[in-house]
C-alpha cells in the first residue's frame, strides 16, 4: 500500500471554526426583534411611477426596490432616527429622513449630470465620466474581495476589464501576475502598467516567485480604476506607455457613527490532476518486445515498459497521493466613521495559507490607517497609511532535477516511492542516481521570501480663493525584503548541497502639487489644473551564494565551505512640470487638452508628452426619450513614454571573472570596464495613441454600451545591439525598432429583468488586439523577448521562433529514406528556425451574471481565451521519458507511420527530395527520444480556454434576525474560484494562463509548474 506523509482530513481547529460559524447563524436566526415597517411611493416630477428605484437604510445594507407602481416597503430598527437613501438613474439622489413616519412619498427630480458618474482619473483627480474623451473603466472593490484570490488583488480582475489580460507565474500563493494592457507597448522593456495607490505610484516588485501587489489588503480597496489608453495616463509621462491601475483604499465618512466590520472566511484549494500516460510501466524496447524494469533491482529512466496490466505483480501508485487540501484563513477587522471635522478608517487582515504541499506557506497581516481632518472650512488634510508583512515557503519550478514537479511527472507509474531510503540508508532512485526523487525534494529543497513594506500619503487641500484650490499628494515607500534558496546534502542533484540568500532594500520618495482653477460661466465650463512633480528611487541589495553545506539541515551563510558576495546599488531621480484644460460646452461637448515634460537621471534629453481629447455628448440634441437615455462619442491622440533604466546610457564597473578563478582572490576584488557601450544620446520609448469610442444607455440605462477602438504606435524601442570587437565593446543600448497595436474593445452591461424582489444583470467583455513589429535596427534579427518568445519584423508580437519540421512544397512532413533506424522518422529543417504560433490570444472575453431575490444574490462569471500559443517544455521532456498523456494511445509493437512523404533535403541544391509518396513505418519509441526533442515544433500547444472564474452565493440575514445581537448587519457567502474549465483537445499541462518564467514578455513557457487549483470558500461578515 503507498505510504503517505500528508494527511487529507481537515484539521480539528478548522472544523470547530466551521461548526462555530453555523452555530452564531442558527442562534441570530432565532432572534426576532420589534420593527416598523416603513412604505411608500417614488415617482418623478409628473407623478409617474419609477421602476426599480433603491431605497436604502444609510449606513447598512437594509434595502428595498421600488415595484412598478413606485411602491415599497421596508423594515427599519430605529424609524426616528433612519435616513433613506433613495436613487435611480438618471434622478438626483435623496437622502429622506423617517422621523418616525410610518408612511413616505417621494418625488426624484430628473438630473442629467447624474447620468454622469464620477470616476478616478489620471493624478487621483475626480472626473465627471460623461466628460472624458478617452476610455476608462472601474471595478468596486467588493468586486476584488468578494471571491477569494490566495495570490494578490490582480488575480482578482481577471475578466472584469475589457482589454486587461492577466496570467500566473504559479499557482503557488504570493505568485506575481502578468498584467498586459492593450498588448503591452515595449518590445523587450516592462509592459506592466503603472500601479498608483491612493495618488502614489507604488513599486509592484512584481516577479514570478514573490510579488508586491500581495502587498495591498483587498478587504481595504475602495475602487479601482483602469486608465487604459495614452490620453488617459498622459499626465504620467515617462510612466504611462503601459496603461494605469489607480488603486484607493477605503476612508472614513464625516459626521457617521462608527460602524466596526468583522469578516471572517476559510478557503479549500482543491488540485486539478496535469494529465499523464498511466498504462504503461517503467522499461524499454528491446529484442522486438517491451521490457519491464522495476526501479529497485535493475534501473531505466522511461516508462516504455509493457502495459501494466500486463505485467505481474505491477500496480499503478498515485503520484497525485502527495497533495493536501490547501487551507486560507483569513479573518478582518475595520472601524469607520466620523465627525464634523474628522474621518477616519482602520483596518487589520490577517492571512494564512497552508498549501497543496506541506512546505507551502504563505502569511500576511496588514494594516491600513486613512484619516482627514478639516481644520478650517477651506483646508482638509488627508492620510493614508499601509503596512504589510507577508511570508511565503516556495518550491522552485523548473526543469533540473532537484524540482519537485520534474521529479513527480517523470516518475514512472509503476515505481514505488516509498520507502525514501533504503535498508542500508541510501536515497533510492528509480533510475539509479541522477534524480532526486520527489519525496525527497519535498522536505530537502526549497525557497523562502519576506518581505515588509511601509508606505504612507500625505495630502494637503486647500481652497485658495472660490473656483482656486491647491493640492499636495506626498508619499513614501519603503520595502525591504529577504529571500534565501537551500539544496541539502545528500541528493543526487547537488550532492554537496547549497545555500543562497539576498537583502534587498527599496525607498521611494515621490511630491505632487496642483494648482486648479474650476468654473462655469453660463453655457461654458472650465478647468484648468498646472503642477509639478518629483520622485527618487533608491535601491539597495546583498547576494550571498554558498556552495558545499557543512553540516545538513543547516542553512545559513556560516554553514557553507566556499561562497561569492556581491552588492548592487542604484538611484533614479526625475521631476515634472504638466498640465491640463478642459472646456465644457452645455454639457454636450468637452474638450481637454493635457501636457507634461520630464527630466530624467538616466537620460540627458527631456521629453514633452501632450494629449488631446473630444467627448461629444450628441443625445443633448437630442429630445428626450426612453429608448436613448444618453450616448457620446469619445476621440482622443496622445503621446507617452517608457523610461530607461537608471544607468541605461552608462558604462558599468562589473566584476573581474573567468580563467578559472574565483574572485575574490587572496582577499582581493576586481573591478573592470563592462562590454557595454555608453550611449548619451538614449532617449525615453514612444508611444503615440489614436483612439475613437462609443457610450451608450438605452431603456432607461438598463442596457449600456461602451465600444473604443484604438490604434497606437511605439518607436524609439530601447534594445541591445550588437557592435564590432574593434570598437572596445561588444554591444550597446540604443533606440531602435518599432510596434502598432490595433484593437477593439466591448463593453455591454444589461439589466434583463428588474422588479421590485428581482434583478437580474448581465456584464459582457470582449477585446481583440493586433500587433505587428514593425522594424528592429539596421538587420532586422530576430529578438528574443524570454519565455521562448520572439519578436520578429512583419510577425504579431510575439510568435515562437524555433527549429521545425522538414516540408515539402505542398505542406507535407517529409519522412527521413535512409535506411536504419531513422527510417521514416520525420526530418528536422535545419536550414533555419521557423515561427511557430503567435502567443497573445486572438480575443479575450468574460462574462458576468448576478442575480439578486430580496437578500440573496448569486453571482457567476466565465472567462474566455481563444487563439494563442505557448511551448511546453513539459512535453518535450515528458515525450522523452514516455509519460505525456497521449503516449497512453502507443502502439502495440512500438511502430508508427507518420502522415507525410518519404525523402531528404539536398544541401547541395537546397531543394528538398521526395523519393515516394507513401510513407514507411518507424519506431515509436525513437522518435520522441531523437528528432523530437530537437524540434520545438512537436511541443507547441494551444492556450484556448473557458472557465468558471468566479460563483458567490451570498445572503445577508434580515435585520430583525440580528438586531437583538446589537448588530447592524450579516452576510454570510459561498464562494468559488475556477471551479470548472475546459481547455483545447491538444493542450497538455496545468493551465494554458501559467507561464513558468514569470512575467516575461513571451509568455509563453510551461516548465514543470505545480498544478492549478479549484478553491471553495465560506465568509462571514458582520457590522455593528
Amino acid at each position: 500500500m503507498l505510504q503517505k506523509t500528508n494527511s487529507q482530513v481537515i484539521p480539528l481547529m478548522y472544523k470547530q471554526k466551521i461548526y462555530l460559524l453555523l452555530l452564531m447563524l442558527f442562534i441570530m436566526s432565532t432572534s426576532l426583534f420589534a420593527q416598523n415597517q416603513i412604505t411608500g411611493k417614488i415617482t418623478d416630477n409628473n407623478g409617474m411611477p419609477l421602476l426599480g428605484a433603491t431605497i436604502v437604510v444609510k449606513g447598512t445594507s437594509n434595502g428595498t426596490q421600488s415595484d412598478m407602481d413606485g411602491n415599497f416597503s421596508l423594515q427599519v430598527t430605529n424609524p426616528q432616527n433612519a435616513i433613506l437613501v433613495i436613487s435611480y438613474v438618471g434622478f438626483s439622489t435623496q437622502e429622506i429622513p423617517v422621523n418616525g413616519k410610518n408612511s413616505i412619498e417621494i418625488t426624484l427630480a430628473e438630473d442629467s449630470e447624474a447620468l454622469s458618474e464620477v470616476v478616478v482619473t489620471a493624478l487621483g483627480i475626480k472626473s465627471e465620466k460623461r466628460a472624458l474623451g478617452y476610455a476608462t473603466a472601474e471595478v468596486d472593490g467588493g468586486n476584488l474581495s468578494s471571491v477569494k484570490a490566495t495570490n494578490n488583488f490582480v488575480n482578482a480582475l481577471s475578466g472584469k476589464v475589457a482589454g486587461v489580460q492577466i496570467s500566473s507565474a504559479s499557482s503557488q500563493p504570493g505568485s506575481g501576475a502578468r498584467i498586459v494592457i492593450r498588448g503591452g507597448s515595449s518590445i523587450t522593456g516592462n509592459n506592466q502598467p503603472l500601479l498608483v495607490v491612493n495618488g502614489v505610484p507604488f513599486d509592484a516588485a512584481n516577479g514570478s516567485s514573490s510579488s508586491g501587489l500581495a502587498d495591498i489588503d483587498p478587504n481595504a480597496i475602495e475602487s479601482l480604476s483602469v486608465l487604459k489608453g495614452a490620453a488617459a495616463s498622459a499626465l504620467y509621462g515617462s510612466e504611462a506607455a503601459n496603461g494605469v491601475i489607480l488603486v484607493t483604499t477605503k476612508s472614513g465618512t464625516f459626521n457617521m457613527k462608527p460602524v466596526i466590520t468583522l469578516s471572517s472566511s476559510i478557503s479549500f484549494d482543491e488540485i486539478y490532476e496535469i494529465p499523464l500516460q498511466d498504462q504503461w510501466s517503467q522499461g524499454y524496447w528491446e529484442n522486438e518486445d517491451w521490457v519491464y524494469v522495476d526501479g529497485n533491482s535493475s534501473f531505466a529512466s522511461t516508462s516504455f515498459g509493457p502495459r501494466i496490466s500486463d505485467v505481474p505483480g505491477a500496480k499503478l501508485y498515485d503520484r497525485w497521493d502527495i497533495f493536501e487540501t490547501g487551507i486560507t484563513n483569513e479573518n478582518s477587522i475595520s472601524i469607520t466613521g466620523g465627525g464634523d471635522k474628522a474621518s477616519y478608517y482602520v483596518s487589520y487582515s490577517n492571512l494564512n495559507n497552508n498549501g497543496i504541499l506541506s512546505p507551502l506557506e504563505f502569511r500576511r497581516n496588514s494594516i491600513n490607517a486613512n484619516t482627514s481632518f478639516k481644520f478650517t472650512p477651506k483646508l482638509k488634510v488627508s492620510s493614508n497609511i499601509l503596512y504589510t508583512t507577508q511570508k511565503n515557503e516556495r518550491l522552485f519550478e523548473d526543469s533540473s532535477n532537484s524540482s519537485f514537479m520534474n521529479t513527480l511527472m517523470a516518475t514512472p507509474n509503476t515505481w514505488n516511492p516509498y520507502p525514501i531510503y533504503d535498508e542500508d540508508g541510501n536515497l533510492r532512485s528509480y533510475r539509479g542516481g541522477s534524480r532526486d526523487p520527489y519525496t525527497w525534494v519535498l522536505d530537502n529543497v526549497g525557497t523562502n521570501n519576506e518581505r515588509d513594506r511601509f508606505a504612507g500619503t500625505f495630502i494637503i487641500e486647500y481652497e485658495i480663493l472660490d473656483h482656486l484650490s491647491f493640492r499636495s499628494v506626498t508619499g513614501i515607500s519603503t520595502t525591504n525584503a529577504h529571500t534565501d534558496s537551500h539544496y541539502n546534502l545528500g541528493g543526487y542533484a547537488s550532492v554537496q548541497g547549497s545555500y543562497s540568500s539576498s537583502e534587498k532594500f527599496s525607498r521611494d520618495i515621490e511630491s505632487t502639487e496642483t494648482i486648479t482653477y474650476d468654473n462655469d460661466f453660463s453655457d461654458f465650463e472650465v478647468n484648468a489644473m498646472i503642477g509639478h512633480n518629483i520622485q527618487e528611487n533608491k535601491w539597495r541589495e546583498n547576494y550571498f551564494n554558498g556552495n558545499g553545506l557543512i553540516l545538513p539541515g543547516i542553512y545559513n551563510s556560516t554553514n557553507v565551505s566556499g561562497y561569492s558576495a556581491y552588492v548592487d546599488r542604484e538611484m533614479f531621480r526625475s521631476y515634472s512640470f504638466f498640465g491640463q484644460a478642459m472646456i465644457g460646452y452645455k454639457k454636450m461637448l468637452y474638450y481637454t487638452v493635457t501636457g507634461r515634460n520630464d527630466w530624467a537621471s538616466s537620460l540627458a534629453d527631456s521629453f514633452f508628452y501632450p494629449s488631446h481629447s473630444l467627448g461629444i455628448v450628441f443625445t443633448e440634441l437630442l429630445p428626450k426619450n426612453d429608448l436613448l437615455n444618453f450616448g457620446k462619442l469619445r476621440v482622443s491622440y496622445a503621446k507617452v513614454g517608457a523610461p530607461a533604466d537608471a544607468y541605461a546610457r552608462n558604462n558599468p564597473l562589473v566584476s573581474a571573472g573567468g580563467d578559472g578563478v574565483m574572485w575574490p582572490f587572496n582577499g582581493q576584488r576586481s573591478y573592470l570596464s563592462s562590454s557595454r557601450i555608453p550611449n548619451n544620446n538614449l532617449t525615453n520609448e514612444f508611444k503615440s495613441e489614436v483612439e475613437l469610442g462609443l457610450e451608450l444607455r438605452l431603456l432607461k440605462s438598463r442596457l449600456n454600451f461602451d465600444i473604443s477602438y484604438y490604434h497606437n504606435w511605439s518607436d524609439n524601442q530601447i534594445l541591445s545591439e550588437q557592435f564590432l570587437a574593434s570598437t572596445g565593446y561588444t554591444y550597446g543600448t540604443v533606440n531602435i525598432g518599432g510596434i502598432t497595436h490595433k484593437g477593439l474593445e466591448v463593453g455591454i452591461n444589461a439589466t434583463p429583468i428588474q422588479t421590485e424582489f428581482f434583478n437580474w444583470d448581465v456584464s459582457l467583455n470582449w477585446s481583440k488586439d493586433n500587433s505587428n513589429v514593425d522594424r528592429l535596427g539596421a538587420n532586422n534579427e530576430p529578438i528574443s523577448v524570454g519565455s521562448y518568445g520572439y519578436a520578429i519584423v512583419d510577425q504579431p508580437y510575439p510568435v515562437i521562433y524555433g527549429l521545425g519540421f522538414l516540408r515539402d512544397d505542398e505542406g507535407r512532413l517529409v519522412l527521413d529514406d535512409t535506411p536504419g533506424l531513422s527510417y521514416g522518422r520525420p526530418l528536422a529543417d535545419n536550414s533555419g528556425n521557423q515561427i511557430l504560433g503567435q502567443t497573445a490570444p486572438e480575443w479575450i472575453g468574460s462574462l458576468r451574471n448576478t442575480l439578486n431575490y430580496k437578500n440573496l444574490s448569486l453571482m457567476f462569471q466565465f472567462d474566455v481565451s481563444k487563439g494563442g500559443n505557448l511551448y511546453s517544455l513539459n512535453d518535450h521532456y515528458l515525450t522523452y521519458y514516455g509519460m505525456a498523456d497521449h503516449q497512453n494511445n502507443r502502439p502495440d509493437d512500438n511502430m508508427i507511420t507518420f502522415d507525410g512523404v518519404m525523402g531528404h533535403y539536398d544541401s547541395a541544391t537546397g531543394e528538398v527530395v521526395v523519393t515516394s509518396e507513401t510513407p514507411e513505418a518507424t519506431r515509436y519509441d525513437l522518435y520522441y527520444q531523437t528528432v523530437a526533442q530537437s524540434v520545438l515544433e512537436d511541443n507547441i500547444m494551444p492556450k484556448d480556454y473557458i472557465k468558471l472564474r468566479e460563483v458567490q452565493l451570498a445572503y445577508n440575514l434580515p435585520n430583525k434576525l440580528v438586531a437583538s445581537a446589537g448588530l447592524q448587519d450579516v452576510q454570510i457567502a459561498f464562494s468559488g474560484r475556477n471551479l470548472w474549465r475546459s481547455f483545447h483537445d491538444d493542450f497538455e499541462g496545468p493551465d494554458p494562463e501559467i507561464n513558468t518564467d514569470g512575467i516575461t514578455n513571451g509568455n509563453s513557457y510551461l516548465s514543470y509548474s505545480l498544478p492549478t487549483t479549484k478553491t471553495y470558500s465560506i465568509t462571514l461578515t458582520a457590522k455593528f
